[in-house]
């Protein structure tokens, strides 16, 4: 049986997976010949990747999920201790990226590498990060968390998003919408 709380949390994993793909996608793309940069798709998606994680997802499980999990099953704090100390790499990482994206926009190509290297790393460990996340971390909530504690979590993450301006919330789903230009926010196979 799958909570509500993990459906949310899987659903804004899907979601950060979805754009992060996109991101490699256009970059990959920038390179055909006669295709030019999509500066303003990218610095879409690098705005969500900065703004989606800092203010809702991170949030979420650093404030409900992950003191749950430490309190049930103690052996499991080094993972999360790992896990949070990501998150606020994270965020640095995307500034540092915008900052990059920009000098490339601004530079020209001799600054492509100095974004693309690093836009790489990124997506790949935060791809890893939510795996580890997905594959270990709820796995084992799911054995030591009690239907209360699901419960709970539920309620403190909906609470959450209701805190959230509705505008804002719309706002982030019409910005996914732009940034996935009609693809389902599902990611390919394999990735």
């Amino acid at each position: 049986m799958q909570h509500a709380a993990l459906k949310l949390i899987l659903d804004e994993h899907r979601a950060l997976a979805c754009v992060l793909h996109a991101l490699r996608e256009t970059v990959a793309n920038s390179r055909k010949p006669d295709v030019r940069p999509d500066f303003e798709h990218l610095r879409a998606m690098l705005f969500y990747m900065d703004e989606i994680p800092a203010r809702l997802h991170h949030a979420a499980e650093e404030q409900a999920l992950f003191p749950k999990i430490r309190e049930r099953c103690p052996a499991l704090r080094p993972v999360l201790d790992r896990l949070e100390a990501e998150h606020g790499r994270g965020e640095t990482t995307v500034q540092d990226l915008e900052h990059a994206l920009t000098a490339w926009e601004l530079m020209g190509d001799e600054r492509r590498e100095a974004f693309e290297l690093p836009l790489r790393a990124f997506v790949e460990g935060y791809l890893g990060h939510m795996e580890v996340e997905e594959n270990y971390v709820l796995p084992v909530a799911q054995d030591y968390l009690s239907e209360a504690d699901w419960h709970d979590l539920y309620a403190a993450l909906t609470d959450q998003r209701r805190a959230q301006a509705a505008q804002t919330a719309a706002g982030h789903r019409a910005l996914l919408r732009r940034i996935l230009g009609g693809r389902p926010a599902v990611p390919p196979e394999g990735d």
